[in-house]
């Protein structure tokens, strides 16, 4: 039997930065299917056009084609990523989309935005939430036709690929924190939308001084100037560099609880991979954050209201401290389950 086709933009490119799409094609590929990597250019477009071996043209982030800060050209790249996927709908390829987010982090050129969401949402045949509340949300925006099919699946976890043998002593030996410290994580790029000063703005205010917090990513060229400006504390400890995956385990097996303080969260990988390590979060109430609490323990994600402040970080760390054993439920979100039931949904569309 021929192995089904899918074209994944992206499929495997991004496996250093973001190995969500590698964890899942690599499954989906046991699933009797061949997974083609799509990364925009003219020169791919040029090549998927020819190749004829693909049924699903599977999209994660459309905006790829807006970046840069040349309005003409990102038009240009907007205009034919619309052609290409007009032809290949008229030879029978579905589109699928994961909607991780209703809109950009940090988007450029708001009415192109606007016209590739527009469009997106009418030429998508099937869409993809990672949560249930997203499934309400994109039915409303897009065109509800009768041929459009709507489908959750969850994100997968990161367990079995991250190395994570390390004790909590080793790591905090090798970071030089003392044992007795409760320590607050936050790891990732320190962008705008993270919302990292509102964090360090809380937990200034926090009158337990036998804690840190450890912040751990890449800062932002936006953010570098915002960091210099806030109050310094010495039990705040910044690692100002890019975290490399061999490195994550020392950072997440150092931490008691990981603070995820986005201001809004649609989806968030991140937590995923809190969970992955066995360690717990704190994070903004959101609807998507609410069901995913439900379901792997709301000792395991702590929801607070509105911004996050000092009682909400000394509430948390009480929690932790007197209640928290065992490890997350993460079975619903094993790889192969998830692979399953995508190329599952892939073919509903055919039928």
């Amino acid at each position: 039997m021929s192995k089904f086709g899918i074209l994944a933009w992206p499929g495997f490119s991004t496996k250093k930065d973001n190995p969500y799409n590698y964890i899942l094609y690599k499954s989906i590929e046991e699933e009797n299917c061949v997974v083609y990597d799509f990364v925009f250019s003219l020169k791919s477009v040029i090549k998927y056009i020819l190749n004829v071996n693909y049924k699903v043209f599977h999209i994660h982030w459309p905006t790829y084609v807006l970046f840069g800060n040349n309005e003409r050209k990102a038009n240009i790249r907007m205009n034919i990523l619309f052609l290409f996927i007009k032809y290949i709908k008229m030879r029978g390829v579905k589109v699928v989309w994961t909607v991780h987010n209703l809109e950009a982090h940090e988007g450029n050129f708001p009415d192109l935005q606007k016209s590739l969401a527009n469009f997106m949402y009418r030429q998508t045949d099937g869409f993809i939430s990672l949560n249930k509340p997203g499934l309400y949300i994109i039915k409303e925006m897009s065109s509800n036709q009768a041929n459009q099919r709507y489908v959750h699946l969850a994100h997968p976890h990161y367990k079995e690929y991250y190395n994570n043998t390390i004790t909590k002593l080793q790591a905090r030996k090798k970071l030089e924190i003392p044992e007795d410290k409760f320590v607050f994580l936050f790891l990732g790029q320190i962008r705008p939308y993270k919302n990292v000063t509102g964090l360090i703005e809380a937990y200034n205010k926090m009158d337990n001084t036998n804690t840190l917090l450890l912040i751990a990513g890449k800062v932002h060229k936006d953010m570098i100037g915002v960091l210099n400006d806030i109050e310094v504390n010495k039990n705040i400890v910044l690692y100002d560099s890019f975290i490399k995956d061999e490195e994550l385990q020392t950072y997440f097996n150092c931490a008691d609880l990981v603070v995820t303080p986005y201001d809004k969260v649609f989806n968030s990988g991140s937590i995923f991979l809190n969970l992955s390590f066995n360690r717990p979060t704190l994070a903004s109430d959101s609807g998507a954050l609410e069901e995913l609490s439900t379901v792997v323990g709301t000792e395991w994600i702590k929801l607070y209201k509105g911004a996050l402040s000092a009682d909400h970080l000394m509430n948390c760390m009480r929690d932790v401290t007197t209640r928290l054993e065992g490890k997350p439920n993460l079975i619903a979100f094993e790889p192969k389950i998830i692979a399953h039931n995508t190329v599952a949904f892939y073919k509903s569309l055919f039928l």
